[in-house]
């Protein structure tokens, strides 16, 4: 993995092809019902890194709000917006003014 960061406006590698194809790279989104905590778990850091390229591209190039959820076709999780959540994870929206 790289330790560089190319962003462009096409974001044309978020996500990136290891994350894409290997479905074990994902994200589960999790609140805490006792004090309402998020938890963000990764499965891997090329999961981590592809969330992070997502939003950061999201604030260079986008209108400043984002929702992540879960898909699911034929029962795979498939990558939205560079990010696979697990199926029974919550959505989660990120935005600024």
């Amino acid at each position: 993995m790289s330790q560089s960061v190319i962003l462009d406006e096409e974001a044309g590698d978020i996500p990136s092809d290891e994350v894409l194809n290997n479905e074990s790279h994902n994200l589960s989104v999790e609140v805490d019902s006792n004090n309402n905590d998020v938890h963000l778990k990764f499965s891997s850091r090329e999961a981590m890194r592809d969330f992070a390229k997502s939003i950061l591209h999201e604030s260079y190039y986008g209108s400043g709000e984002i929702e992540f959820y879960p898909l699911v076709s034929d029962g795979k999780s498939l990558v939205v917006d560079g990010v696979r959540l697990t199926e029974n994870s919550k959505r989660m929206f990120v935005w600024c003014k």
